[in-house]
């Protein structure tokens, strides 16, 4: 078993209740927009300025209701960007294309990609290794990270 499978990052409970609190104020008022930078932030809430000036010029996820408790989402397409996040080589790639579906559940939220438009999770070892992400769900204690090769799924508590 690898390590990073099962972290503990205090530091990200602000970050996250503060997304969530986003999402599910969003998903009421109907169409609604987070700044992609916004949303990696919960995985690197110490990322340093450079890479967050990179991912703010990516835009805003935009989201669309379409169900009770959730929708779609999408980022407009535009360079790859990476972020690191600190911990244990740990890297996060916004790829040229993103988008899918979020749901909103109680006091949480999950976010799962459309195949060809996910997310990645990378990790630094002699040099990157990228893998697409299914999903990520967060919560108020923690965040799951789904991959398509579970070997790299990641299970971060506050």
């Amino acid at each position: 078993m690898l390590p990073f499978l099962h972290l503990k990052w205090p530091e990200m409970r602000p970050v996250a209740h503060e997304l969530i609190a986003r999402m599910h104020e969003g998903h009421a008022r109907g169409r609604f927009r987070v700044p992609v930078v916004d949303f990696v932030r919960v995985f690197a809430p110490q990322a340093d300025a450079s890479e967050l000036a990179n991912l703010r010029a990516r835009g805003d996820l935009v989201f669309t209701p379409d169900a009770p408790d959730g929708g779609t989402f999408t980022l407009a397409a535009g360079a790859r960007v990476l972020c690191d996040l600190h911990r244990e080589g740990l890297v996060i790639r916004v790829p040229a294309r993103l988008g899918g579906r979020y749901t909103i559940m109680a006091r949480a939220f999950r976010i799962t990609f459309t195949p060809g438009a996910e997310l990645e999770g990378c990790k630094r070892v002699l040099l990157l290794v990228c893998n697409r992400l299914v999903s990520v769900e967060v919560t108020q204690d923690h965040v799951d990270v789904r991959s398509h090769r579970r070997i790299f799924d990641l299970l971060v508590e506050f």
